[in-house]
């Protein structure tokens, strides 16, 4: 077992955040592989809101944010001084956390979100009633404030209540003419949603990426990234070959970006989410122009008509 100085050290037991220097010598008796017991970031603070939820007088574990520092010999590390992360200036300059006399400070990483978060440290006893040990052992490393959020799978993003797009045709009356263009379109406008995730406030903003139109008469879909535009300028449109009646179904493909609460960094979801509208029943029908009489719109209508 390897002792080291006494340092300055945030702990957290149960529900108190406290700033404590430690009684005596601090001891850590393995690498930090070896002692790992948090998988992630994320992982490692909702530990920590859970340990704040306990009476820290029943707590059996204890954890601390402080450095990591590598060890001259044996090719370990240890617990370093707090220094400037705690208010106690940096000492030397060179803009990291002091370690000890003889060892060097582990690279932390660059994060987007702000500067690195420390490692965090674990103690525990085996009964509440039973004092604490001289030992810590690393849980986690350096990490950054981004990876301490929760990420939005895409089963959370399918699961917001996106609104399908409306569906519009073009003519809209209830009828089309065989082998003339049906013309289709939709709105491209982006939908922002306010959501929950695993207890943290999330912004999510949802973008049409892809429109399929399934035009109801057995024929191929129509896939394109255009949301349509009007006659005469129009460019998502179908010809029915067939008379008869049909709907159309058009099926939109969102994708999605969101930001944790507390962050300033946007996160693409890998996934997508869809919706899906279908239009009212219309019929293809047959128009055929021919001579009259008299006008079709006199009253009564002419026979002829």
């Amino acid at each position: 077992m390897i002792r080291w100085r006494t340092l300055s050290i945030v702990v957290v037991t149960g529900a108190v955040l406290t700033v404590a220097t430690a009684a005596g010598a601090v001891t850590h008796e393995a690498d930090a592989e070896g002692d790992a017991v948090m998988v992630n970031a994320f992982e490692a603070e909702r530990e920590l809101r859970r340990q704040r939820s306990i009476d820290p007088r029943l707590a059996t574990t204890r954890y601390a944010r402080a450095p990591m520092c590598n060890m001259s010999t044996g090719g370990g590390t240890e617990m370093g001084d707090a220094d400037d992360a705690f208010g106690e200036g940096d000492s030397d300059g060179d803009g990291r956390i002091a370690c000890g006399p003889s060892n060097t400070t582990v690279p932390v990483p660059v994060c987007v979100d702000g500067p690195p978060v420390l490692p965090l440290w674990r103690q525990t006893r085996a009964e509440f009633t039973d004092p604490w040990p001289a030992e810590w052992t690393l849980a986690l490393g350096y990490s950054c404030p981004e990876d301490a959020v929760p990420t939005m799978t895409a089963a959370d993003f399918r699961r917001l209540p996106l609104a399908a797009p409306v569906l519009r045709l073009q003519p809209d009356r209830g009828w089309v003419l065989v082998n003339k263009e049906t013309v289709v379109m939709t709105d491209p406008a982006e939908q922002t949603l306010r959501t929950d995730l695993l207890g943290y406030g999330v912004d999510v903003v949802a973008t049409p990426a892809s429109y399929r139109y399934d035009f109801g008469d057995g024929s191929a879909d129509l896939v394109t990234t255009s949301p349509g535009h009007a006659w005469p300028n129009h460019d998502t449109f179908h010809f029915y070959e067939r008379l008869g009646t049909v709907q159309v179904t058009l099926t939109t493909t969102w994708q999605g970006r969101y930001r944790v609460d507390g962050t300033t960094v946007w996160r693409d979801v890998n996934g997508t989410a869809t919706t899906a509208t279908t239009s009212a029943p219309f019929t293809v029908e047959e128009r055929r122009s021919r001579l009259v009489d008299d006008l079709c719109t006199d009253i009564p209508k002419p026979d002829d008509c």
